[in-house]
């Protein structure tokens, strides 16, 4: 039986997952169990559950419940990406995209900033391959689940988000357009801000670029919640609690950033997506005015990267 391919972007905010129509897309909360409950809550409800992950490096509860069930990790650096909580976040979207014992082709999205740093790029990478690409045993809320992976391929994550707009389903050409249009794209992620140029399935070097000017790094976080871990204010900006005055200076930092490393070109379009799109979308005219292009906010721009490696995996040599 042909493997299944699967596109897997690990973000710092969300991980998302993709097989052909189903999607998943989980935040990316990861906690360290507090040890057992027992009968402790007799005579209690306890919170709603949140999915544990069990295997060789740890013991984890996965998503939006987790941070009721243990101390969460909060690791914002790169390393992060090949690292167990990275893992049981892999796990849980494999899980819930795949029946046990299925195998499978693996698209991962990694960001610019990391990529464009080769001394650093290369260990993660070369640590995700001998780490994934083998058969997998876990525990999924106590049950067996087990895959093997049999071929990885890493992309920098915007070239999802231009094939989510250049290549249909079964990863052609979408239009007539996609075959020469110069698209930037910029992905605004929680940790960092990804820039990327294409044309015509062909990359353009001078717009590649990238900063840690993502949803965390900037005051939002700090206005939303003041003091609170990451994840509690990333929350409360999900639920739109954002002063409109920090969302403009936000926009600002992003806009300049882009500037910088686009430095005067034109592109065709501009692709905007990331969970910061998600929360720009009504800023498309300052998008526009800024780089003279017609701008693009995918109906779900969390999960475009995902969506559009899975296209182009289906492109590549396996």
């Amino acid at each position: 039986m042909e493997p299944i391919l699967i596109a897997l972007d690990v973000g710092f905010g969300n991980t998302k997952g993709i097989v052909g129509g189903r999607a998943v897309v989980l935040p990316s909360v990861v906690a360290v169990p507090a040890g057992d409950l027992g009968l402790a809550g007799i005579g209690m409800k306890t919170v709603r559950r949140a999915r544990r992950i069990t295997f060789d490096r740890g013991d984890f509860f996965i998503g939006p419940a987790a941070s009721s069930w243990g101390r969460v990790v909060e690791n914002m650096d790169f390393s992060r990406l090949a690292s167990p909580e990275a893992e049981a976040l892999l796990y849980a979207a494999v899980a819930d995209l795949v029946p046990t014992g299925a195998t499978v082709r693996l698209v991962l999205g990694l960001p610019v900033p990391l990529l464009r740093d080769e001394a650093v790029a290369r260990p993660v990478l070369d640590s995700l391959k001998a780490r994934l690409v083998r058969e997998h045993h876990l525990l999924v809320d106590g049950r067996d689940f087990s895959f093997t992976v049999a071929g990885l391929r890493a992309a920098a994550q915007p070239v999802g988000a231009w094939a989510d707009w250049a290549l249909d389903s079964e990863g052609r050409w979408a239009s007539p357009a996609a075959r020469n249009a110069l698209v930037a794209v910029m992905d605004i992620g929680f940790n960092t801000l990804d820039l990327y140029g294409i044309r015509g399935g062909r990359l353009e070097p001078r717009l590649v670029g990238g900063d840690k000017v993502g949803v965390r790094r900037l005051r939002l976080l700090d206005l939303a919640a003041p003091g609170a871990p990451y994840h509690e204010a990333d929350g409360m900006i999900r639920e739109g609690k954002i002063p409109e005055d920090t969302r403009a200076t936000w926009l600002s930092e992003i806009l300049g950033a882009a500037e910088r490393v686009w430095n005067g070109a034109r592109p065709d379009l501009l692709l905007v997506v990331g969970g910061g799109a998600a929360l720009l979308r009504d800023q498309r005219e300052a998008f526009r005015r800024a780089f003279r292009a017609e701008v693009v906010v995918p109906e779900e721009p969390v999960a475009a990267n995902a969506r559009g490696l899975w296209k182009w995996g289906q492109t590549v040599r396996w």
